[in-house]
């Protein structure tokens, strides 16, 4: 069972593929979970991402 805190290696969108981040919550209507990506992986900003993903999105990591 996925929850709160949980880590995470992102597989697909393409543009944060092997980008780790945590679980924050799961969306209620849709079933997507939002993660909060670690690391921004965009050159030169600092902005913290939120991505809503589907479970087959990404893997749990320890």
């Amino acid at each position: 069972m996925l929850r709160k805190g949980t880590s995470v290696k992102i597989k697909y969108p393409e543009y944060v593929t092997g980008v780790t981040g945590k679980i924050v919550t799961m969306e209620d209507s849709s079933k997507r979970w939002i993660v909060c990506l670690d690391k921004n992986p965009f050159k030169d900003s600092q902005e913290i991402i939120y991505l809503s993903l589907e479970e087959s999105d990404f893997e749990v990591i320890k």
